[in-house]
C-alpha cells in the first residue's frame, strides 16, 4: 500500500466534504458545526496557508483521509506550534499505520520550525488516545475554555 500526504488543492472540496462529515460524528468530537462552517474551514486552508493546512491522505492513489492543521506561535515553547484541529482516516484504512506515518510527514514538513505538535480528543475517542499515547503525547491538565462570536 503507497501512502501519500499532501496539501489540499481547491479540487479536493467535495471530498474533504464527504470526510469531514464522518470526523463531526460522535465519538470524536463533541459537536456538530454547519455544513457552511466545515466548508469554510476548507476554504481557509486554500487561502490562508501560513496560518492553516489541509493535507489529503491517498492511499494507492484512493482517498483515504485528512488533517487539518493550524499553525500558531505559543508562548510556552518559544516557537511555532502545530495545532492538530482535524485528524480522520476512513473506516477501511484504519489500523494500518496511516495515522502514524502522517506525524512522521508532518515532522519532516515543519522540521527545524515547529516546536510543539498539539492535539486534542475527545474522551471516548479510545483508538485515537491510544495512538496518541504510542507517539509520545501527554495529556495536559487545562481546562479550554472558548466564547464563539462574531466579534
Amino acid at each position: 500500500m503507497n501512502v501519500t500526504f499532501r496539501n489540499f488543492v481547491k479540487e479536493d472540496r467535495d471530498i474533504f466534504f464527504t470526510m469531514v462529515k464522518k470526523f463531526y460524528a460522535p465519538p470524536a468530537v463533541l459537536h456538530f458545526p454547519s455544513d457552511e462552517v466545515m466548508l469554510s474551514a476548507f476554504d481557509a486552508a486554500i487561502d490562508m496557508p501560513q496560518y492553516v493546512k489541509g493535507y489529503l491522505f491517498e492511499c494507492d492513489s484512493k482517498p483515504a483521509g485528512y488533517a487539518m492543521v493550524s499553525l500558531k506561535f505559543e508562548t510556552e515553547v518559544g516557537g511555532i506550534a502545530a495545532w492538530i484541529e482535524e485528524l480522520f482516516v476512513e473506516e477501511e484504512f484504519r489500523c494500518k499505520g496511516i495515522g502514524t506515518q502522517f506525524f512522521e510527514f508532518l515532522k519532516k514538513e515543519h522540521s527545524g520550525k515547529m516546536k510543539r505538535i498539539r492535539l486534542e480528543a475527545g474522551e471516548d475517542n479510545l483508538d485515537a488516545i491510544r495512538l496518541y499515547k504510542r507517539l509520545g503525547f501527554e495529556f495536559l491538565d487545562y481546562k479550554q475554555m472558548v466564547i464563539d462570536k462574531d466579534f
